[in-house]
């Protein structure tokens, strides 16, 4: 298995989802690149990360908007993802369109808006996440799989732990699709 692990906005490519899962699998095994959401358009990235995935050995892994893009890969390419605090409506946001996010990139993300459940996703939302009010509930409408845990947006407590679960998640989705 290899991952790839998309930042949130404004974030970076050694987040803590890159350095917790780097302590469950070999880094070699985990792509994590640093992203320009506000100067690249969003399909110019879906196709970036589709090049960068398209050994079927991938998985996704997204925290906040890079959860947004990962649930869209998984759904496009039928691959698992795990979203930490995913932004599934970055239009939405203020933090988002008050950094000066191009008005059609914006417009975008509504046409990208995900909508009924991702099958092969694994979503963990901070109990305490205050930047996407409402997450918790949102994200039951789009996956299965939506365990609350303790913690903010970018601050999920004890994420290492979280992320093992998630992959064990994953393991027993795969192990259901090889039986259906």
């Amino acid at each position: 298995m290899r991952i790839l692990n998309l930042h949130g906005f404004l974030g970076a490519a050694d987040n803590k989802n890159y350095r917790a899962l780097c302590s469950l699998i070999a880094p070699e095994q985990i792509v994590s690149p640093k992203l320009d959401y506000l100067h690249t358009a969003p399909d110019q990235l879906l196709r970036q990360f589709a090049e960068t995935a398209a050994d079927p050995d991938f998985i996704f892994v997204g925290q906040s908007l890079g959860g947004l893009y990962a649930d869209l890969l998984s759904r496009r390419m039928n691959r698992l993802c795990i979203l930490t605090n995913p932004c599934y409506f970055p239009h939405t946001l203020s933090l988002i369109a008050d950094e000066g996010m191009p008005a059609e990139y914006l417009a975008r993300y509504r046409e990208l808006a995900p909508s009924g459940i991702n099958p092969l996703s694994v979503v963990l939302c901070g109990d305490a996440d205050t930047l996407i009010t409402g997450n918790l509930e949102r994200s039951r409408t789009l996956s299965e799989h939506v365990t609350s845990v303790p913690g903010g947006h970018s601050s999920i407590e004890n994420l290492t732990d979280h992320l093992a679960e998630a992959l064990r998640t994953l393991k027993t989705i795969t192990e259901a699709e090889s039986h259906a």
